[in-house]
């Protein structure tokens, strides 16, 4: 039976676009039991790989239980089964997808001095940093095992080529605090490593566990990494934009960790003399400063942008997933880029 968090996120996407031929609920539990034993599989497999000396297991836990979407995994899976492939065998690819993305949140969260993860305390707050960081190496130790075992050919290289984008996005947005000249170019180098690199992984984990041809591993591949930019473009929005209570961390996040975001960059390249009396104390943390950018109407217009170049983005990933046989599993990976690249809260 389907897990009941995949199944509310694959409603959200029905519900996102009411055009003709969307999905029903009964329409996506048709599909969804395509995936048969996987989804279940998919959870065993996550919750065992958090297991590990104490407090790293608990700390691991705090967050990879918590909650999400697993929009990885699912994509995964979903992208096996369009490839003419077996769901269960990519399930330890899945797995190992949301591994490595649970990893980079614990450390991010050290990094970013976080306070909040999908709306409960973070874990460097209730272990400390030291536990976070070791807990996020025990979850990237567990998804390298997983691909390692699942001896699909190709996924190990890569996987560790994504390790390396991930660190390089990392190292990017570190130089890139508090820049106001960060611009497009800037922004996209930083993305296409902490977000793209890790959708275009699991889309073509996905295609090899189904023995796709190159040219449609390649074709998956750019649909995610279009797909994660999009996400992570309203995932900045939503910082400015959101509702605190269903993002899952303080509004204005971005800002206070010295982030320079798409619809920010979009402002500052328009009109910087308006953001420079507030941005030094929204970036020391002051809510109500943050609050002020947001409000500006520079700010409002710089979001209004950044939907429509995520929007693009989304309309290039629908075109990359028309190299796909036209089934039932196309039409749901169809209706999971709308919900995240659409997202209101």
């Amino acid at each position: 039976m389907m897990h009941a968090r995949q199944l509310e996120a694959l409603e959200r996407a029905a519900n996102s676009d009411p055009s003709p031929g969307t999905a029903t609920r009964a329409q996506l539990s048709e599909v969804a039991a395509l995936l048969g034993e996987a989804l279940p599989a998919l959870e065993v497999a996550v919750r065992r790989a958090s297991n590990g000396p104490d407090p790293l297991d608990e700390a691991a836990r705090n967050l990879v239980l918590a909650g999400g979407k697993r929009v990885r995994p699912m994509t995964t899976l979903l992208t096996t089964l369009a490839c003419g492939g077996d769901p269960l065998v990519a399930v330890p690819l899945a797995a190992a997808a949301e591994l490595v993305h649970s990893a980079t949140l614990l450390h991010d969260d050290v990094i970013d001095e976080g306070e909040l993860r999908r709306g409960r305390p973070a874990s460097r707050v209730l272990f400390g940093n030291l536990v976070s960081v070791l807990a996020g190496d025990l979850l990237l130790t567990r998804a390298i095992e997983l691909v390692d075992t699942a001896g699909v050919p190709d996924v190990m290289r890569d996987l560790l080529g994504t390790l390396q984008a991930l660190i390089a996005g990392e190292v990017a947005q570190m130089h890139a605090r508090e820049r106001e000249d960060l611009g497009m170019d800037g922004y996209l180098n930083i993305v296409q490593g902490k977000t793209a690199s890790l959708f275009g992984f699991a889309c073509r984990a996905g295609a090899r566990a189904a023995a796709a041809p190159a040219e449609r591993i390649a074709s998956v591949g750019r649909m995610g990494e279009h797909v994660g930019i999009a996400f992570q473009v309203i995932d900045d929005v939503l910082d400015l934009d959101g509702d605190a209570e269903h993002v899952g961390k303080r509004l204005g996040a971005d800002l206070a960790e010295g982030k320079t975001t798409l619809p920010l960059a979009y402002a500052l390249a328009e009109d910087a003399s308006r953001l420079r009396v507030l941005l030094p104390a929204a970036r020391g943390g002051d809510v109500a400063a943050a609050c002020a950018v947001a409000a500006l109407p520079v700010v409002r217009r710089g979001c209004a942008r950044a939907r429509d170049y995520a929007a693009g983005r989304s309309a290039s990933a629908l075109l990359e997933l028309e190299a796909l046989p036209p089934t039932r599993a196309r039409a749901l990976l169809e209706l999971l880029v709308h919900d995240l690249t659409g997202r209101r809260a």
